[in-house]
């Protein structure tokens, strides 16, 4: 190769380098995250419901005073005749607690202990009762317009007359709970076991009962007319059971 081609290759490989270079820089920037990678990226973890952990009067009182007592032992606690709207109740121990005309709407008490409980005509619209163990509670004449029950368990509860319409009890345990005269218009009882269950008279309009268990449940009178059954079917027009 002469002098003259040399020349020629190092003009063009200097002419050529500034853009290299800048190519260069392009690829090795990091890709910009799209808007929702941008907001998964900032978002900062969700706090940890701390629990209160405490009993008795302290228990109590923290209720009253802070409407929430996480994981806290109140067994017993009488709470009739009170507003705990938005209470944060989660895995209390309620056992035998007293919730007489209570106002619990949207109330939390996910996985909290309310067996034998009494809450007649306790107000638990819209509450979180997930889980939450409610097995021979007196629930009679209790309002629980769209509340949460899925998972929980009602074995031998009362709830007659109880409003619970749109409630979703998927996956509850109903067995022989007695639901004589109850309102579930549209609940949701998918996969619930309602075996033995005393449905006398109750309102099971456009409830979606699609595989629950129904063996032994008294269903004299009730209305399921436009109700979707454990197999599926759906009753239309049809206002007794």
């Amino acid at each position: 190769m002469n002098f003259q081609s040399i020349i020629t290759v190092f003009a063009v490989v200097a002419a050529l380098l500034p853009m290299a270079l800048h190519m260069a820089e392009i690829f090795s920037r990091p890709e910009p995250l799209s808007a929702p990678m941008q907001s998964m990226a900032i978002r900062t973890p969700k706090a940890v419901l701390q629990p209160d952990d405490l009993a008795g009067k302290a228990a109590i009182d923290q209720v009253k005073r802070n409407n929430r007592c996480v994981r806290c032992s109140l067994a017993g606690a009488d709470f009739s005749n009170i507003d705990l709207s938005r209470a944060e109740l989660t895995q209390a121990e309620l056992k035998q607690a007293k919730f007489a005309n209570t106002k619990l709407v949207n109330a939390v008490l996910f996985q909290a202990n309310l067996q034998t409980a009494h809450l007649v005509k306790a107000q638990l619209n819209g509450a979180d009762l997930k889980q939450a163990n409610l097995q021979d509670a007196d629930l009679s004449q209790a309002e629980m317009i769209n509340a949460s029950l899925s998972k929980a368990n009602l074995t031998d509860a009362t709830l007659v007359k109880a409003e619970l319409r749109e409630t979703d009890l998927t996956f509850a345990k109903l067995n022989r709970a007695n639901l004589r005269e109850a309102s579930l218009y549209g609940t949701l009882l998918q996969h619930a076991d309602l075996s033995g269950a005393d449905l006398r008279d109750a309102d099971l309009r456009y409830a979606n009962l699609s595989e629950a268990k129904l063996d032994g449940a008294n269903l004299d009178n009730a209305r399921i007319d436009f109700a979707v059954m454990p197999k599926g079917q759906t009753y239309t027009g049809q206002p007794r059971y």
